[in-house]
């Protein structure tokens, strides 16, 4: 194994969240939630927006973090677009109108309540896509969506075919060449990344359904495309895929698998690794890493899993805030992290 220094940065804390998810932060915005209220920050206002709840049993377990917890009560997906939100939770798809505060439902999905954080993301014109993200154990049907209205409406843009992948990992504009591309997983046969135009009249297969194609965040530079392996059953490692010859490169190994990752500005880059079960998990920490060169990793800080049961309590995760942020200012959220569990923090880097 390669040996990992701590060697280019040192995290500082700023600020202690009371919040379990940080889901947007740029500049004075901050848009947050806790159990199914999401919070609205700016420098002059807090904007408060009430997710429903239907099912009484459910709000009595949500006043508690850890029934929360254990029921996934706590998870949603908040998407900033054109100032209004796109919100996913249970399943259901909504609209917010911030000129007007109105909450509108505009689709259902088919096999998953939330998709992963960081998956929902836009092209220059504003055409937004994700994809579904769920257990799938029949392996049905998974359906991309496609918004051209600013969230208002969906289409289902592409469908991945019945017994062809477990879920979709994320969707990421690839401004170098114009186009989509799709992350999915999981298992052998089921790790893909597909390369479209905007209306997937056109879509590149590249992989081999193996894990080492397996990722939930793309890394764009103009010769090459990064990726950091999201792999429980083997070990993950930096992958480098050159445009030109369509060959991938294996870089160094990590501590577990990747979930979240986030770019902080040029020559700056956070990734986290879970503590998930399986032989992909060397050991049992949580990892934050940096690269300035996307070539070394550094451990910059480590995180203990608070203890109680993965499958039933969560694996140990921490999160990144989408937006525009920088070594001065960034955000972190945490599942299941020792002292952290469902608090988010204000840091920086030194």
């Amino acid at each position: 194994m390669r040996r990992h220094y701590i060697i280019t940065m040192k995290i500082k804390i700023i600020s202690k969240i009371d919040k379990e998810i940080i889901h947007f932060a740029e500049g004075d915005v901050v848009i947050s939630s806790k159990y199914r209220t999401i919070f609205w920050e700016t420098r002059e206002t807090t904007r408060k927006i009430k997710l429903p709840e239907s099912n009484f049993i459910y709000r009595l377990f949500g006043l508690f973090r850890f029934s929360r917890r254990a029921l996934r009560l706590d998870k949603c997906n908040v998407f900033l677009h054109n100032n209004n939100l796109i919100v996913i939770r249970f399943g259901n798809v909504y609209f917010y109108n911030s000129s007007e505060n109105k909450l509108t439902k505009t689709l259902q999905l088919k096999n998953c309540r939330n998709v992963l954080h960081q998956s929902i993301n836009t092209t220059p014109e504003g055409y937004i896509y994700f994809g579904e993200y769920g257990s799938n154990k029949d392996r049905n049907e998974v359906p991309l969506y496609r918004s051209i209205d600013g969230g208002k409406s969906w289409q289902e843009i592409y469908t991945f075919p019945k017994n062809s992948i477990k879920h979709i990992h994320g969707c990421y504009y690839d401004d170098f060449t114009d186009k989509v591309w799709v992350c999915t997983g999981d298992f052998a046969g089921e790790n893909w990344l597909l390369v479209a135009d905007r209306d997937f009249k056109n879509v590149k297969k590249i992989g081999n359904g193996q894990q080492q194609y397996r990722t939930c965040n793309l890394i764009f530079t103009e010769s090459k495309v990064h990726w950091l392996m999201d792999s429980q059953l083997e070990p993950s490692y930096h992958i480098i895929f050159d445009r030109e010859t369509e060959t991938i490169e294996r870089g160094q190994k990590f501590m577990g698998p990747i979930w979240y990752i986030k770019e902080l500005g040029k020559n700056s880059y956070l990734a986290a690794s879970a503590q998930e079960i399986g032989d992909g998990v060397l050991d049992d920490k949580i990892y934050l890493y940096h690269s300035s060169d996307l070539k070394e990793w550094n451990i910059i800080k480590t995180f203990d899993h608070d203890g109680l049961p993965k499958r039933y309590f969560k694996f140990g995760v921490v999160g990144f805030a989408d937006g525009l942020q920088s070594n001065h200012e960034f955000y972190m959220f945490f599942e299941a992290v020792k002292r952290l569990d469902g608090k988010s923090l204000k840091c920086s880097l030194q």
